[in-house]
């Protein structure tokens, strides 16, 4: 077992880059929830710097790695740039590290390309706080460029196979293996059984392969739709698409339900980079989820999924 500290960049009232409504200090603990929720899952010995939104000093950050003896840190950040057409994602180590830092961040890039980005723009050196203060092999995650469309899509589209991608180049760059546990429990294998679930109840023929992508995203909407027909009687077009008719047709959602609409619920979520239990109970834990989801997106902060949190999850 290693060490490995995960930091989301920013946090609190640093808000990092920013594009339009999108937080950069959201997306970086949105992906780095699920990778330490991964190494977790590989019998990992993980620390965040914030689970939370909230803000840590630079040199606190450090700290925490250092006075835990990690043997390896990650900060995840996204990058930016004036020019819109800026794109790719990017991994930095301190100035003059030792190559085995330097391999160890060819390590995640290399496992990030695979999984597709529009640039691989290589392994830099800076002078950033958190790799200059850190004693541990650090490294700067920048995936991809929010002020960049396509960027962004790719970044929400692949946030699951991103979020492995990272754990497989740290486990590969420590020597470790990872030996999931017996029963689904989070991280990939949540993601998996999801899908899983969505070909056994709605016969939704996906891939079970943990990557939520377009066809997943359609299957939890005919999900959604077939349990408002079921149980509402809301006479929807079961299409996968999140129009007017079913977002008019979605109930309030709170704690104490346990049915499969909360299913769905904490499913998007979960592909959404809340890391919850996906077991149809609306316990504390997934109304937490759905508070900070409705803070990240400028709703009502209530812990009630109705019909604007849907559209947020779904739209």
């Amino acid at each position: 077992m290693k060490t490995i500290v995960i930091d989301p960049g920013h946090g609190g009232y640093d808000y990092g880059a920013v594009n339009g409504s999108r937080y950069e200090k959201n997306d970086n603990l949105r992906l780095s929830r699920i990778v330490a929720q991964k190494l977790t899952d590989c019998g990992q010995r993980v620390i965040m710097t914030r689970d939370t939104d909230a803000f840590v000093p630079l040199l606190e950050r450090s700290a925490i790695s250092n006075n835990n003896r990690a043997d390896l840190f990650i900060s995840i950040h996204r990058n930016s740039s004036i020019a819109p057409e800026a794109n790719g994602v990017e991994v930095f180590v301190q100035r003059y590290s030792p190559e085995t830092t330097v391999s160890y961040a060819r390590n995640v890039l290399n496992q990030i390309v695979a999984v597709g980005v529009q640039n691989n723009r290589g392994v830099s050196s800076d002078n950033f706080s958190v790799l200059r203060n850190t004693v541990a092999p650090a490294m700067l995650v920048e995936l991809g460029f929010i002020s960049n469309y396509t960027d962004n899509l790719l970044f929400d589209q692949h946030l699951d196979a991103y979020a492995d991608a990272i754990a497989t180049g740290a486990l590969q760059s420590l020597g470790e293996t990872c030996t999931p546990p017996a029963t689904p429990g989070g991280g990939t294998n949540t993601a998996k059984q999801i899908q899983q679930t969505l070909n056994t109840r709605y016969g939704a023929g996906l891939a079970v392969d943990g990557v939520f992508g377009p066809k997943t995203k359609t299957a939890l909407i005919k999900g959604l739709q077939t349990e408002l027909n079921r149980s509402f009687n809301a006479g929807l077009v079961i299409d996968g698409v999140f129009g007017p008719k079913t977002k008019a047709a979605i109930p309030s959602v709170k704690r104490g339900a346990n049915n499969n609409l909360v299913y769905i619920l904490q499913a998007a979520l979960y592909f959404q980079g809340y890391p919850i239990a996906v077991d149809a109970q609306f316990g504390p834990g997934t109304e937490e989820a759905v508070r900070e989801f409705q803070r990240n997106k400028g709703l009502t902060v209530d812990g009630i999924a109705g019909p604007n949190t849907f559209a947020a999850l779904f739209g």
